[in-house]
This record gives structure tokens, sequence and C-alpha cells, in this order.
């Protein structure tokens, strides 16, 4: 408020409002809606100063020189490009190497270029993107209370994801955002995790993290396997009221047959539109209003998470390294929003292509596209994260690290997972939460070797080791599983 009345009115105004409010050498000076106001030299000199300390640090905002428009609107587009490029001091933007992806990407999509040349420039230039974004977020945090900040960095935190899976759910490939949301999580977890493991146990023999926050993260990650688990459950026992496989192909050819709905192409995504009138015969799949409901109740969660994180117990997710004072801002409040906006817009950008070309790219490189949206595209879409836990593990900060790592992956388990298929529901296309049985279970394995690993609250490069070397053994499943042609 205090900027927005010194952009607004400066200090005059501000002074003649106080002189309308309290008694000057006696006389009250009312004058409410007048101009006609009773201003002796010495009371408005002194006014005056306590309206230039109302606008001033001492009045609790940020003074002229920290005023990121201070010097003019060319100036701070100077400083902010600056920053944005090339970064600061203590935060160089090192992946910024690969902007150069993103005219790339425009070339290959405009100049009629192969799909493979498209997906790969527009995968590679999310990079950069997907960590400036995470500075940005940072820095518009700077300027809003605890609160504010925690949400915008978990808004935000996860919007590459979350692009990449509406684009997803918007083009029928369910498959694909069901798999880019999974292979998040495990990448969080063992990848970035234990990547961050072993490069700061290869400098600390060991490291130690608040295990209460570690307990309550693997607490959500259990509770999010539980809700994923039981729609996959009843579709592998065929104990679901949703319909009989065979029954939903054979209504689907017929479709096609009249024309009423477009053949799909190979691998075959079920596409639909998410009417919940059809979906009560027994022996088949998991309703669709099942997963729905799921995702509600996981929202819940989360706002309660958010409530639990931010208000009641604050000392829980706060380290020691954490007690030192921010640096001040960059971008300025206004100027940071306006600068998520348009990352946003090339990230969105970037997704839709990268969707659009996913099955086209996966047939020319020869790759199976439940590998390349299980584990090409959530490495991407988790470089920020990876690139922050490596730094500080390897500064002793492991609380920030395991912060990366795995809370990211409760954000993505608990709110974007749910988030996507209430989006699915408003889009009127039937996103569920049934995952199937190989994701599923391998989510839960995952859950309880991260639980195991954090039980004691110590980090090791030993335990980094197994981390990574399960990713690979994961990675390596992805791409020996293949979906049957048709899927519920």
């Amino acid at each position: 408020s205090r900027e927005l009345f010194r952009c607004l009115f400066g200090p005059r105004w501000v002074a003649a409002r106080l002189m309308e409010q309290q008694e000057v050498n006696g006389q009250e000076i009312l004058g409410v809606g007048s101009r006609t106001l009773i201003r002796p030299e010495a009371a408005w000199s002194k006014v005056l100063d306590e309206a230039e300390s109302f606008l001033s640090d001492e009045g609790g905002s940020r003074s002229k020189d920290d005023d990121p428009c201070a010097e003019g609107t060319a100036q701070y587009f100077r400083t902010s490009l600056s920053a944005l490029f090339l970064g600061t001091d203590d935060q160089p933007a090192l992946l910024n190497v690969l902007l150069v992806s993103i005219p790339l990407a425009f070339m290959s999509r405009f100049l009629g270029w192969s799909e493979a040349w498209v997906f790969l420039s527009a995968l590679v230039g999310l990079i950069p993107l997907a960590e400036r974004i995470s500075f940005v977020t940072e820095d518009v945090a700077k300027y809003t209370n605890q609160t504010l900040g925690g949400l915008l960095n978990a808004t935000f935190g996860n919007i590459t994801e979350l692009v990449v899976c509406i684009f997803a759910i918007r083009a029928g490939l369910f498959r694909v955002a069901q798999l880019s949301m999974l292979g998040s999580v495990l990448s969080n977890l063992l990848l970035v995790l234990g990547s961050a493991f072993l490069i700061g146990g290869c400098r600390h023999k060991e490291q130690n993290f608040n295990r209460s926050a570690a307990v309550t993260n693997t607490g959500l990650l259990i509770f999010a396997v539980l809700a994923l688990s039981l729609p996959s459950i009843l579709d592998e026992t065929h104990s679901g009221a949703g319909g009989v496989h065979a029954e939903i192909v054979a209504n689907h050819s017929v479709l096609v047959a009249q024309h009423q709905m477009p053949k799909i192409r190979s691998p075959a995504w079920l596409r639909g539109n998410g009417s919940l009138e059809a979906e009560n015969r027994p022996g088949g799949d998991a309703p669709l209003w099942y997963s729905r409901f799921i995702a509600l109740c996981m929202l819940i969660m989360y706002v309660l998470l958010i409530f639990f994180q931010l208000v009641t117990h604050t000392h829980l997710f706060e380290g020691e390294e954490e007690e030192e004072e921010d640096e001040p801002g960059i971008l300025g409040f206004y100027g940071g929003i306006f600068w998520l906006a348009v990352t946003t817009i090339f990230i969105a950008t970037l997704s839709q292509w990268i969707v659009d070309t996913i099955e086209g790219a996966a047939a020319s490189l020869g790759m199976p596209i439940l590998f390349i949206s299980g584990i090409l595209v959530p490495i991407v879409g988790n470089a920020a994260e990876h690139a922050a836990a490596i730094v500080f593990a390897y500064r002793n900060k492991m609380e920030i690290a395991l912060g990366s790592a795995v809370g990211s992956a409760v954000q993505i388990s608990v709110f974007v997972i749910p988030l996507c298929v209430v989006i699915g529901w408003m889009m009127d296309k039937p996103m569920t939460m049934n995952f199937h049985f190989f994701e599923t279970s391998t989510m839960l394995l995952t859950s309880i070797s991260i639980a195991i690993i954090l039980m004691d609250g110590k980090a090791n490069w030993l335990k980094g080791s197994m981390l990574l070397l399960g990713y690979m053994i994961i990675s390596a499943g992805f791409w020996a599983h293949a979906d049957p042609d048709q899927m519920s």
C-alpha cells in the first residue's frame, strides 16, 4: 500500500491527509473533502517529514534506492533482462545456454522440419524456462508475506509439468499425461534426491536433515499411492462398475463406423466424452466418478497441507540454514508478475508442440512413447529442482535440497495429479486416476524405499548411489513396458 501511495500521490498528498486527522497548534484541522486547510509552516514541515517516513524504509517499505523502477523504465528493463538472461552473482543462469533451442524449435515448427526436430528442440528449450520461472517466482515471493510467497512457490513450482499435462489431456493423450506426472514423481524421488545425496556425500562424510519434515512428506507420498492404487486394483481385478473392455472397444468401433468419432491412431489411446451415464455396468473398469471423487479428496488434503506448512507447523519445514536474510528483490512485484506471464506463454507454446509431435517423434527416434513420456519429459520438467538440489547438497544445506526433491514430488502427487483429473472433468475428458498396475506398483515400491532411506535423518553417497541405480532400473522398465492395443 505504501508503494501504491507513493506512486499515485506522493508524500505531499499523504501529509495533507495526515493533517486532516490531527491537531496542529491547538486547532483541529477539519477540511475533509475540502481544499481549504490550515497549514502553518512548522506544522506542515513536520507532517511532511512524517509522510516521507511513512513512505520510506523506516515506515516499513523499501527505500527509493531499492525500488526497481526508481531509475526509469529503460533502466528497469536492462536490469531485469540482465538478471533473467545472465543471472545474479549468487545464482548464475548457467542453463540459459540452452535457450538457443527455442528459436530452433520455432524454425523447425514453421519451416516444416521433421516432428523429431520439433520435439527435441522444444523439449530442450523447456529446461532453461523451467529454471528461470523458479527464479522469477522466488523473486516475486520476496515482495509478499510468507503465506503468499509459499503459495506462489507451490503454484508455479511445477508449472511445466502441469502445462504439458493440460495439453495432453486436451489432445486425448491421457497416458502421456499420466506417465509424465508419474515420471516426474519418480524423477524427483530417485534421480534428483539421489544426485543430491551422491554429490553432497562425496564432499561431506555424512549430512543430517530434519526427520520430522521427511516423515511428513513420505507419509503424504504413501497417501497418494493409496489414492492411485484403488482404481488400478479395480481395473486389474475387473471388479469395477465402469464397463467391460470388450464392450468399450465394440462401442468405439460402432462410433467410428458411423463417423461420430475419429479413429484412434496407434498406439490406441482411449478417447471419450467423459459421460458418467454409461458407467453403471458391473464386471469392468473402475468408474470415472470414483477417480473424480478421489481427486477432490486429494485436493482437500493439499489445502490442509498448505495450512499445515505455512500456518500451524512452520517450524517443521524451517532449517537453520534458512535463517539468513534474503537478498533484496530485483524484478519488483508487478514486474515479476509480468515476467511470470511471459515465461508461462513460452512454456505453454513449447508444451503444445511437444504434445503435438510426441507420437511422430517416438516413431522417428525408435523410442517407446511410454519411455519418452515417463522418463525424458519429466527429466526436463525437473531440471530446475535437479540443479538446485545438487548445489544446496554440495553446500551442506540438506533441508533445502530435500525440499526441492521430495517436496516437489509431494506437490505433484497431492496437487498436480488430482488437479489434472479435475481439469479433464471440466474439459469433458475421461482423465482418470487409474495409472495401471505397472506404474502404480513402481510408485508404491519407490515411496516405500524413500521412506526407509529417510528414516534415520542422515544422507551419504551410498544412499545416493542406491537411488540413482534404482532410477536406472525403472527407466529400463519403462523402455521394456508396452501398453496393450486397447486400454481403459
